[in-house]
């Protein structure tokens, strides 16, 4: 007879792993009316704005804009110029991961642009994508048998981390920012980084605060070029989610759409900034679950069957920075990075076997010649994150560069912010089935039994061989609980 066993389900999201897909894009197109004749191209630069994402049917659908700069030189007017066009795209792939939420990541492995003669170009765009995924999992323990009396329970508790939740949020921020000196002057281009300060749990709401760090190359009245840092800080109160009281809250902030446009205030020039950004809200809490790992029963001959059950286990993200320096030397007054990004992260080991996570930074510089004459240098270099322990994975990303002048030209630092998921599967051995057969017969057993415990025995493992009951043997041997046993001599009894 199958005995009647009670069972408590845990409920989580597991990491699927990544799909990296890579997507080429190339246009053609007439340069606006409004800008003068092509001479010569410094730089291109481009940023990758994701709209949509969506996974239906086993096909994974991404589309969004490639928002390209070009720096440029013209023999019609004097200094540096640039202009802006977007470059759509729309791939759909195969994704049969069983995923129920997706996140994004992605970097551009190639931006180049040809000139097609004065007011003609051609843009050729490979972005790749990084498609992180989660889908939800159910583990079922036992937590209890229907009551009997002759039934001993060996009951075991486990304290489990869980990602019980991964949800998405959009939200928009909307400032005008006036320039510190209040002179006009025109953007050339401008690079935004969103960096999230804070997240706080209280009642039935989230409070996440932020800042948007705007990186601006600008161009003057007597055509020379600066550059300009601006931070934005903003707060989201995120209302109406079902967020437990004891959970652990991690977010990440991802820039969907962005605009930068001069605009007119009190004391002269200033920009307005628009953004429409992603917020990814992941949910961990700690289960403390009791779990019945054996039984046996004192009246009848049973079978157990017990199996390990793999529960996976998710930490809050860890994050460590570290920098890249470069030093460009004669690079003369002036300088601007146009472009930052890293490679995704490999995971080695170092001294000792600590895991270490390695990137490689690549960057593109701006700077003014001994002519005066605009050009860009590239630079790579390469950072390592040492870690107490091995990740599950681990995802990076630049943060805005810092500047120091030296006595020979610059130096910049370029901080990598490396984000280590952790992850493991928790092996659980706990009772899965229980059938009750024929009744023990007693008169065929001794009376009174003397053993020793065997090397790896415990006092649970006498009793269940012997069909009677550990307080019964801590009785006999006026023993009390958690007594060390292993070289006594126990009078083991009979229960009755």
């Amino acid at each position: 007879m199958d005995l009647e066993l009670k069972f408590k389900e845990i409920t989580g999201y597991e990491p699927t792993g990544d799909l990296v897909v890579t997507h080429e894009e190339t246009m053609e197109t007439a340069i606006p009316e409004y800008c003068p004749d092509l001479a010569r191209i410094v730089d291109s630069v481009g940023q990758i704005r994701l709209r949509e994402k969506s996974l239906s049917d086993g096909r994974l659908t991404m589309s969004g804009s490639i928002r390209v700069t070009v720096l440029y030189t013209s023999e019609e007017n004097p200094g540096l110029r640039s202009l802006s066009l977007s470059v759509p795209f729309s791939c759909r792939v195969e994704d049969k991961r069983d995923c129920e939420t997706i996140s994004v990541e992605s970097r551009l492995l190639l931006l180049e642009a040809k000139m097609l003669g004065a007011r003609k170009l051609y843009v050729r765009a490979l972005p790749e994508f990084r498609v992180g995924g989660y889908r939800k999992c159910a583990r079922r323990l036992c937590t209890g048998v229907a009551e009997d009396v002759s039934l001993q329970l060996r009951r075991d508790q486990a304290v489990l981390p869980v990602l019980t939740d991964v949800w998405e949020r959009e939200f928009n921020v909307a400032q005008e920012v006036p320039l510190d000196d209040g002179q006009d002057a025109e953007l050339l281009m401008s690079r935004i980084f969103l960096r999230l300060t804070g997240c706080q749990h209280f009642g039935s709401k989230l409070v996440i605060k932020g800042e948007a760090v705007l990186s601006l190359l600008m161009r003057g009245e007597g055509q020379e070029l600066t550059s300009r840092e601006l931070t934005m800080p903003f707060s989201q109160i995120i209302d109406g989610e079902d967020l437990p009281e004891d959970a652990t809250f991690s977010c990440i902030a991802r820039i969907l759409e962005d605009e930068v446009h001069p605009v007119r205030t009190e004391n002269g020039g200033g920009l307005g900034v628009t953004l429409r950004a992603n917020l990814e809200v992941r949910t961990y809490q700690q289960q403390t679950v009791e779990y019945v790992a054996d039984l046996y029963s004192t009246r009848y001959n049973t079978v157990a069957t017990r199996q390990v059950i793999a529960i996976p286990a998710q930490q809050p993200p860890e994050d460590i920075r570290r920098d890249n320096v470069q030093r460009l030397e004669g690079s003369g007054a002036f300088v601007y990075m146009t472009a930052a990004d890293c490679t995704h992260p490999e995971l080695t080991t170092g001294e000792g076997d600590r895991p270490v996570a390695r990137s490689t930074v690549h960057m593109k510089v701006l700077y003014l010649d001994e002519a005066g004459t605009p050009v860009v240098t590239e630079r790579s270099g390469e950072v390592n994150a040492e870690m107490r322990q091995m990740p599950s994975s681990v995802e990076a990303d630049v943060e805005p560069e810092v500047w120091q002048r030296s006595a020979n030209g610059y130096e910049v630092r370029v901080p990598v912010l490396f984000r280590m998921n952790c992850g493991t599967e928790e092996e659980i051995t706990a009772l899965t089935s229980a059938q009750q057969q024929e009744e023990i017969d007693r008169a065929t057993m001794p009376s009174l039994v003397l053993r020793r415990l065997r090397e790896g025995e415990t006092l649970w493992d006498v009793a269940k061989q012997c069909k009677t009951e550990e307080q019964a043997i801590l009785a006999a041997n006026e023993l009390e609980s958690g007594t060390e046993t292993t070289d006594m001599l126990l009078l083991i009894p009979k229960v009755r």
